[in-house]
């Protein structure tokens, strides 16, 4: 045990208890509470929707954005808060959950029953349209945010869009002239 305390020493930490309230340090703040149970739901819920933990968190923060971004472009274009607008973002989230969860489990089923090559291509197809689903939420997301923002500096809303749709018609010109030559 007197090796674990040196160990321990040389890296700064004066005791076990120390060193492991620097690993877990919510429970230094009294905040375990809270982190182990919010830990868990995004832990099942990224199971559940075949996404890592991360990727939940990017698509709360864009939702997130999303929702706030338009409720203050709602604001500057004088439009009222609505609940019915509220749910129409509610209604998206829950078709966008459905939808990678039912990929996710159309590919799951598909690879346990994978004994046969035609198993084995569904699940790996049914991997890549989940994936596809994940990159098409970002896009669709990305693109609403950037109609919120539009809106928020007084511009047209798809004034954003068509820069970007611009710059990257641009990009793949000239990818496409130096390619030619």
């Amino acid at each position: 045990m007197n090796w674990i305390n040196h160990l321990l020493l040389s890296y700064g930490f004066a005791s076990g208890r120390e060193f492991l309230l620097s690993i877990f340090p919510s429970f230094k703040y009294g905040t375990s509470s809270i982190s182990i149970p919010i830990s868990f739901v995004f832990g099942l819920v990224s199971t559940w929707l075949g996404i890592s933990p991360c990727i939940v968190l990017v698509m709360l923060a864009a939702v997130l954005v999303e929702t706030v971004t338009g409720i203050r472009a709602s604001k500057k274009q004088g439009e009222p808060f609505e609940s019915f607008k509220f749910s129409r973002c509610v209604i998206k989230v829950a078709l966008w959950v459905f939808l990678f969860f039912m990929f996710h489990q159309f590919a799951l089923d598909a690879e346990a029953k994978a004994g046969h090559w035609v198993w084995a291509l569904s699940g790996f197809l049914f991997d890549v349209l989940h994936a596809t689903t994940m990159v098409y939420f970002v896009v669709e997301y990305g693109t609403s945010i950037l109609e919120n923002l539009a809106v928020l500096d007084g511009k047209p809303k798809e004034s954003l869009i068509i820069a970007i749709t611009d710059s990257f018609k641009s990009i793949v010109s000239n990818f496409k002239r130096k390619t030619e030559k």
